[in-house]
């Protein structure tokens, strides 16, 4: 993998720091805002962060179309960064795929989801009371490359779908924020 991409880690947020409900300029992705969908999206359940915090961890930020595996707790858990998440802040428990060359990210992206490489990802990790997946095994996993005409193809064929996706992603999104828009005024 480390010749397709960096792979790169989050940051742990500092003692003294505490997430915020209210919206500031700076989300921050958790493991839990990861692989309930293809795409990782801004959602009323992101939590943020201040400024001073974003300005001591702002190395640690993920770029539209990066792809982020879970590296503690729930392992393997994947999404491709949406643009609503550019420059968003990366837990320590994730590491994003970036720098992505010679494939695509939509390529990068599936093959992780391939049962053979699920698998791989189980006997990547280590630890039994605390599982994590080390950043240096995501590194080594080999990667099928394809001819770059096949790689090509592909993605051909994913931009067609992906618009797609992109939108019933939002729109699911869309939905649920009205739900609990409704559910909250029924019940008052």
């Amino acid at each position: 993998m480390d010749s397709l991409c960096t792979v790169k880690g989050g940051k742990r947020l500092p003692a003294d720091c505490e997430l915020l409900d209210d919206p500031t300029e700076h989300p921050y992705i958790r493991v839990r805002d990861v692989g309930g969908s293809r795409y990782v999206c801004l959602t009323d359940q992101f939590q943020y962060i201040d400024e001073e915090t974003h300005q001591a961890i702002s190395r640690y930020i993920v770029n539209t179309g990066d792809i982020v595996i879970s590296i503690v707790g729930t392992i393997g858990l994947l999404g491709k960064i949406h643009s609503s998440l550019d420059k968003a802040n990366l837990t320590e428990n994730c590491v994003k795929l970036a720098g992505i060359h010679t494939v695509t990210s939509d390529y990068l992206y599936y093959t992780l989801c391939y049962k053979k490489q699920i698998k791989e990802i189980d006997l990547l990790t280590v630890g039994a009371v605390q599982a994590k997946l080390p950043m240096y095994n995501i590194q080594s996993m080999k990667i099928l490359v394809p001819p770059t005409k096949v790689i090509s193809d592909f993605q051909k064929k994913m931009n067609a779908l992906d618009e797609q996706i992109e939108a019933n992603t939002m729109e699911i999104q869309k939905l649920n924020e009205l739900r609990s828009v409704l559910l909250a005024k029924l019940s008052d």
